[in-house]
């Protein structure tokens, strides 16, 4: 079983991680298909090479700690900028043509986008002996030109992703599993295809080729469902943000709001406002909300009052109701404390 191999099987038989860090941990990795790119070819026959890389395994830099530490702390956006932000991670396969050259290499990167500065985390060496290495990390530094700078523009410019700039997208996937192949069939036609050395027979060779694609497919299945669970945790956050976001302006109107009956319309469909108040004296566009305009007196809402008149000591409160989807989102009120206390306000009801 290759490097890659055991890590997979090491990730999906580990123990379950608390809920949240899972997901985070699970999220950050790429899934196992997705859109295979050759970013790069060089070198002339019969030493040539081919870089693919693909989108899926795209991922951030950003450790599962920090990440869930944000995600709880200040909530799933900033931990989305936080993400964005950090240095990108990838695989990227280099085929090899000539004999004496390794088969394949899959190097493990990260991009500092913002810098343009790269490091290897990890470089896995094939040889055609049926023999593996691993290479040193390198730390930061400027990217290289060549392949390096066209595998940074891949992990940092999604827009960049097209033939004009020298990617070509492939009919499948890119991986360990199919780059060599895929190289040999579709780029290499012209060329003799060297030959492998191993003590394994056909038959352990297809069984470990079957065993990769195995874990290949349950790691995928893991990772989607733990990325649906992730994206439930966000929107519980986000609603548990707003549930606390309307608390404190509830708390804030209460202080200013010498009339507690206006609290009873919050989240009132705006049909059934204006079913019981009545069309508003005005009503103004601002940006993705709308403000409706209404002056109560002593017996209700007052039809033929003007928007610009001031409410004074006669008995007139100014209510301006804020209207966001389709439902009362806010309000505010203008005029002395009794006037606004003693509004008779109406009364809402469960139907129009």
């Amino acid at each position: 079983m290759d490097s890659w191999t055991k890590a997979a099987t090491k990730a999906i038989k580990k123990p379950a991680l608390s809920a949240s860090l899972a997901a985070l941990v699970l999220a950050a990795a790429p899934a196992c298909a997705g859109e295979g790119y050759l970013l790069h070819r060089y070198g002339d026959k019969p030493a040539r090479g081919l870089i693919y890389a693909d989108s899926s395994w795209i991922g951030t830099a950003l450790s599962p700690e920090e990440e869930s530490r944000i995600l709880f702390a200040d909530g799933p956006d900033a931990a989305i900028s936080a993400r964005e932000a950090a240095p990108r991670s990838i695989q990227v396969f280099e085929v090899m043509e000539h004999q004496s050259a390794p088969d394949k290499i899959v190097h493990h990167l990260q991009f500092d986008c913002a810098r343009g500065r790269a490091r290897s985390t990890a470089v896995e060496v094939y040889w055609r002996n049926d023999t593996e290495e691993s290479r040193a990390p390198s730390e930061w530094a400027a990217t290289p030109a060549g392949w390096m700078t066209q595998a940074q523009r891949f992990a940092c410019e999604p827009a960049s992703r097209k033939p004009e700039h020298g990617m070509t997208p492939l009919d499948g996937a890119a991986n360990q599993l199919t780059v060599v192949d895929l190289s040999w069939q579709r780029f290499w036609t012209d060329g003799k295809r060297p030959r492998y050395t191993t003590t394994r027979s056909k038959t352990q060779i297809a069984a470990r080729r079957q065993e990769v694609e195995s874990t290949l497919a349950r790691l995928s299945g893991a990772m989607n469902q733990v990325h649906a669970e992730l994206r439930d945790q966000q929107d519980d956050a986000r609603a548990q943000a707003e549930a606390s976001a309307r608390s404190a302006r509830a708390s804030e109107r209460r202080q200013r709001t010498p009339n507690p009956a206006l609290e009873s319309w919050i989240d009132a469909p705006l049909q059934l406002l204006v079913g019981t108040w009545g069309d508003p004296l005005s009503y103004r566009e601002e940006d993705d909300s709308r403000w409706l305009h209404y002056v109560l007196g002593a017996t209700g809402p007052m039809r033929e009052a003007t928007p610009s008149a001031p409410a004074t000591e006669t008995g007139r409160c100014t209510i301006k109701f804020m209207v966001r989807q389709g439902s009362i989102y806010d309000y505010t009120t203008s005029g002395t404390g009794a006037s606004c206390k003693n509004a008779a306000i109406p009364v809402r009801s469960v139907s129009i």
